[in-house]
């Protein structure tokens, strides 16, 4: 869907009812949910209950849009409601879908929400231009998005007045990153490191670092995965999407992050492949920071492509990191696709990550950085690190805990396994997060 501030008329026009208007027509009619309640000439009618909160706005709007594609609706009208920005972000997250690759495109209704204010409109465009454009990179198959590719993508952003500067294999082996070089090794496309910086306004205060795992394709390596396991790795740069695409939302609202706050973003991109010149288990390399680390499991790649991006945006001076990443598989199993694992080193960090999350309605559950569990990653090997212990148990926070050794600012990584798609389709997960965790720093 696209936000609209007029419409004359309506395909599907929404009715809410409030506590006055209970009735037959609401008759087990649950919060959250819309009801067809008269189909006509001038255009179809929807019934909901009127939200009471945040959370119910956004599942009433994923509802609608739910309902105004069953309906093939070209236009959605909303009325004022208290939560109504709320329910305008959740509908236009609904309404889209991948239309880039069908003969006939998909269409995208016009969404009209009474009573939003100027601010508010701007926000919830700019935040959806960033989240469509999240969802296209996520979306997009390995064959047309590759290092290459990604790095061009993210150059659009500079139409937005944002600096981006991308560095290739040579650069990248320049800059000591002999993890990000390995991991891209098997693959034609070679590695890229990409920098997106939106400049303060006035003085300089604090440099935050968004940093994303940018692996467009993942066969695992010779640690070669399944077939069934291999399907869907094109998502496997879910979280240099999100980055990316908080930076596109950030660039529309450059006046309202806080002065003096500079915001950057890395995205580590390669390609994980078989091939002659592809790492192998028991090859050590050496990290950014001057670690050596032991390949004991190649498709343990995403850990040692973020390692050298936040060595080298600690090096240049953020402040603050936060890190995303489609990293662990047994995350899912922890948490399911819809909660994300937080990871933390720092309490205030945290505690701004949890309020953001909940602003812009997505979920994050906080794990340990237990560190015992490192003892795993030291033991058995020759190098300083291993990227593995070949043991499922703990896996998520054992991988949080390898990339801790590569950071030396406060820090934080989100686990988006399972996050990034739902049902096949990219949802931008993360996007909202990080967008109001700018804005509210």
């Amino acid at each position: 869907m696209s936000l609209v501030k007029r419409l004359e008329r309506a395909d599907l026009s929404l009715v809410l009812a409030g506590p006055e208007q209970l009735g037959r027509l609401t008759q087990d009619l649950k919060a959250g949910e819309v009801r067809l309640l008269a189909r006509t000439e001038d255009g179809d009618e929807a019934l909901a209950l009127a939200p009471t909160s945040a959370q119910e706005a956004r599942e009433l709007g994923a509802a609608l849009a739910g309902l105004a594609r069953e309906l093939k609706a070209a236009s959605v009208k909303v009325p004022a409601t208290p939560h109504g920005a709320a329910l305008a972000q959740a509908a236009l997250a609904g309404g889209w879908r991948e239309g880039r690759y069908r003969q006939t495109p998909v269409a995208a209704p016009a969404l009209l929400v009474e009573g939003l204010s100027d601010e508010a409109h701007a926000r919830l465009n700019a935040l959806n231009a960033g989240l469509t454009f999240a969802r296209e990179l996520t979306s997009a198959p390995a064959n047309v998005l590759n290092p290459v590719t990604l790095a061009r993508e993210a150059r659009t952003l500079e139409a937005l007045g944002l600096d981006v500067d991308v560095w290739d294999g040579d650069d990248i082996q320049g800059r000591g990153m002999g993890l990000l070089a390995a991991v891209a090794a098997g693959s034609t496309a070679g590695p890229r490191l990409i920098r997106v910086t939106l400049p303060a306004r006035g003085e300089k205060t604090a440099v935050l670092a968004l940093v994303g795992k940018g692996i467009t394709f993942d066969t695992g390596g010779y640690s070669i995965k399944p077939a069934a396991g291999m399907n869907g790795m094109k998502n496997d740069m879910g979280g240099a999407a999100a980055v990316l695409g908080a930076m596109r939302a950030l660039g529309e609202l450059r006046a309202q992050v806080p002065e003096g706050v500079e915001v950057r973003a890395y995205v580590a991109a390669a390609e994980n492949m078989v091939g002659p010149n592809a790492m192998r288990p028991g090859d050590i390399y050496r990290a950014a920071n001057g670690l050596h680390v032991e390949v004991t499991n190649t498709d343990a790649e995403g850990r040692l492509v973020l390692a050298d991006a936040l060595t080298v945006a600690c090096e240049e001076g953020a402040t603050e990191l936060v890190d995303l990443a489609t990293l662990t598989g047994v995350k899912v199993s922890a948490l399911g696709n819809d909660i994300a694992a937080l990871f933390s080193s720092d309490p205030a960090l945290t505690a701004r990550l949890i309020t953001a999350a909940e602003a812009a309605g997505e979920h994050v559950w906080e794990l340990p950085l237990h560190q015992p569990y490192l003892k795993g990653y030291q033991k058995n090997t020759v190098a300083d690190l291993k990227n593995s212990d070949m043991n499922p148990a703990g896996a998520s926070i054992k991988a949080a805990l390898f990339l801790q050794q590569f950071v030396t600012r406060p820090w934080a990584h989100l686990d988006i396994a399972g996050n990034a798609t739902r049902e096949e389709v990219a949802t931008g997960w993360g996007v909202g997060t990080l967008v109001e965790y700018v804005l509210g720093r």
